[in-house]
C-alpha cells in the first residue's frame, strides 16, 4: 500500500449519531483527489482518521501501509495534515514556531530555504509578532509554512484555502499540484468549488456520510448535465431555486 491513502469500509458514530457510513476510496501517489460536501457530512472526521485523531468505529484507514488507529505516531510522521481548525502555539514567533515544529519531525532545512518561504507566503512582516497577534490567514499561512518545510510523504489538507488572500491561494494551488506531481498523494476539503474544479484529478462528493458521487470533474458534469461544478454539487445537496425566492422575500 504504499504511496496511498486507504479508506476500507470506515463508519464512525458520534453519541449514537451515524456521521461516516461504511466509506470505502483511496488517493494514489501523484493524484489531488478533493472531497465535496456540506458542512457535517463527515468530511474532517474522515480527514482527522488519517493522523488517529479520530478512530473508526468499524473499518480501517492506512497511510502507505501504516493502519492510523493501530499506530497514529507514525500515521503522523507520514501525513502533513492541516486541520479545518487552526491549532498553533500562539505564545510563539513565527521563526520560533517553525523551528519547533521541524524539530519535532527531525526535519534539517537550511535558513535560507526557511527564509524564502517566509518570503513566499508573505509572513516577513509579520516575524516580530507574537502567532496570537496575528490574523486567522496568516496563522493559516503560518501552518503552511511549516507543512511546506517537513516535506510530508502525503497530504491532507482539510479547508486549506479557508482565509487565504488571492496570491496565497494561487500559492497553495501550485504547491498542491508540485507535490502531487512528485508522487504524493493528496486529499483536500474545500468549500470553493472553483478552486476544486482547477485542482482535481478526481471528485469525491459525501452527502450525510456516504460517497454519494465520483469522478473526474468533467465526468461529473456530463453526468449530472451540469456546466459547473457548483452546479452538480448544488443538484446533490438539494438546494432548489425556491430558497432565492425566499431570501428574496426577506428584502420585500
Amino acid at each position: 500500500m504504499a504511496g496511498k491513502i486507504v479508506y476500507e469500509n470506515v463508519s464512525k458514530s458520534f453519541d449514537g449519531a451515524l456521521i461516516v457510513r461504511n466509506v470505502s476510496f483511496e488517493v494514489s501517489g501523484g493524484e489531488v483527489v478533493v472531497l465535496l460536501g456540506p458542512n457535517g457530512s463527515g468530511k474532517s472526521t474522515l480527514f482527522k482518521m488519517t493522523v488517529g485523531i479520530v478512530k473508526p468505529d468499524r473499518g480501517r484507514v492506512f497511510v502507505n501501509g501504516v493502519d492510523a488507529s493501530v499506530d497514529s505516531l507514525e500515521a503522523r510522521k507520514i501525513v502533513g495534515f492541516m486541520p479545518e481548525e487552526i491549532i498553533i502555539y500562539e505564545s510563539l514567533k513565527i521563526e520560533e514556531y517553525l523551528e519547533f515544529i521541524l524539530s519535532i519531525y527531525g526535519r534539517k532545512v537550511d535558513e535560507n530555504t526557511l527564509q524564502k518561504v517566509v518570503d513566499l507566503l508573505g509572513l516577513r512582516e509579520h516575524l516580530d509578532k507574537f502567532i496570537g497577534e496575528l490574523s486567522h490567514g496568516t496563522k493559516r499561512k503560518v501552518l503552511l509554512a511549516a507543512l511546506m518545510l517537513r516535506e510530508p510523504r502525503v497530504l491532507v489538507l482539510d479547508e486549506v484555502f479557508t482565509g487565504l488572500d488571492p496570491v496565497a491561494a494561487k500559492l497553495v494551488k501550485t504547491w498542491i499540484r508540485e507535490a502531487a506531481d512528485s508522487g504524493v498523494p493528496v486529499l483536500v476539503s474545500t468549500h470553493i468549488l472553483p478552486i476544486a474544479e482547477a485542482i482535481a484529478d478526481r471528485v469525491l462528493i459525501i452527502h450525510r456520510g456516504e460517497i454519494v458521487a465520483e469522478g473526474k470533474p468533467g465526468e461529473l458534469k456530463e453526468l449530472f448535465g451540469a456546466k459547473e461544478l457548483e452546479d452538480v454539487f448544488l443538484k446533490i445537496a438539494g438546494y432548489s431555486p425556491e430558497y432565492e425566492e425566499v431570501i428574496k422575500a426577506l428584502y420585500r
